[in-house]
């Protein structure tokens, strides 16, 4: 009996990589599952990326390229979803690299259990030090439904293989809201459209299934955006967590999972604050000191066992700009 092969879209944005793309695509076009659709945005790229995409594009007829005017990864993203056709899609950055199996276990795993989504753990990387992320807390071994798979996106500390959108392969029909619309990553934030499209896309899902290997490769760089000292750039992040909360108190959310989202933009408002403490910018300082209070009973009951953390919220609550 011939074995299905669905076909598995790659949304693969792209801007000013030129160091980092070749090892990329390589790893994608040498995947052993073959049967993929390899969606290139290049957000107007500069450096001659662009030049290393289109040999690609001649080489590989699988690979299907967009160059359009720089917008940010949001847009590029948004650009690659409105052309996608596979039954499965999956998401990989221009300056990370997957393990060749990556597609064919995630999609084996995804039809064998008949899940909507399909995580799997990832490496960090560092120059040439690759790291394998473990999670401290235990996963179940079979299929799990929506309240645990949220309860493990956000319970960081104990389940640090379910953070990104990059270590995942979705059913096709978590990307379309109730009236049939495709959804989009929110184009107005500079950072956390992912936070923001990881949750719409979770919450869509019933069932999820976790692979305990890694396969993707997620290269940190300082320059990245999560490092970025723009503080309207960071004011975005809490955004996008102001969203995710009103996205789940909308949908009825367990106070048990809801909770652990209100800790990480109590988390991500005292990082801001400390910056804007340094910068002297009173008026985000303000803000996130007015946030961090509003979210202090959800960050101190889920950091009782830090108390270093709480001394440092409690420290941070007592900054002041004139």
């Amino acid at each position: 009996m011939k074995r299905i092969e669905p076909l598995v879209s790659i949304i693969l944005p792209i801007y000013n990589s030129k160091e980092y793309l070749r090892k990329c695509l390589e790893s994608v076009c040498g995947q052993t599952y073959k049967n993929l659709e390899i969606i290139c945005i290049d957000d107007g790229s500069t450096d001659g990326s662009e030049v290393i995409l289109d040999e690609f594009g001649k080489k590989d007829e699988r690979i299907k390229i967009v160059h359009k005017e720089n917008n940010g990864e949001s847009s590029a993203r948004n650009a690659g979803l409105k052309i996608m056709s596979g039954s499965y899609v999956g998401f990989v950055d221009c300056d990370d690299w997957i393990e060749a199996q990556m597609y064919e276990k995630l999609v084996h795993a995804m039809l064998e259990q008949d899940v909507d989504i399909v995580a799997a753990s990832w490496y960090k990387d560092i120059d040439t030090v690759s790291q394998k992320i473990e999670n401290s807390g235990q996963v179940k071994k079979e299929a799990f439904g929506r309240n645990e798979l949220l309860n493990y996106i956000y319970q960081r500390d104990s389940y640090r293989g379910f953070a990104y959108m990059w270590n995942k392969l979705y059913r096709r029909e978590l990307f379309y809201d109730r009236k049939g619309e495709l959804i989009l990553f929110p184009e107005d934030l500079a950072l956390g459209g992912d936070v923001l499209y990881l949750a719409r896309l979770a919450f869509n899902s019933k069932r999820a299934f976790y692979i305990d290997e890694g396969f993707y490769h997620y290269y940190q760089r300082s320059t990245s955006g999560c490092h970025t000292t723009d503080l309207k750039k960071r004011m975005d992040w809490i955004e996008a967590y102001r969203r995710v909360i009103e996205y789940a108190v909308k949908n009825g959310t367990d106070e048990a999972v809801l909770i652990w989202i209100k800790r990480f933009m109590a988390y991500h408002s005292s990082n801001v604050a400390e910056l804007a403490y340094v910068q002297k910018n009173k008026k985000i300082l303000d803000q996130c000191i007015n946030i961090m209070k509003c979210y202090y009973k959800e960050y101190v009951s889920t950091n009782g066992q830090y108390s270093e953390r709480i001394q440092r919220y409690n420290q941070i609550l007592e900054y002041r700009l004139e």
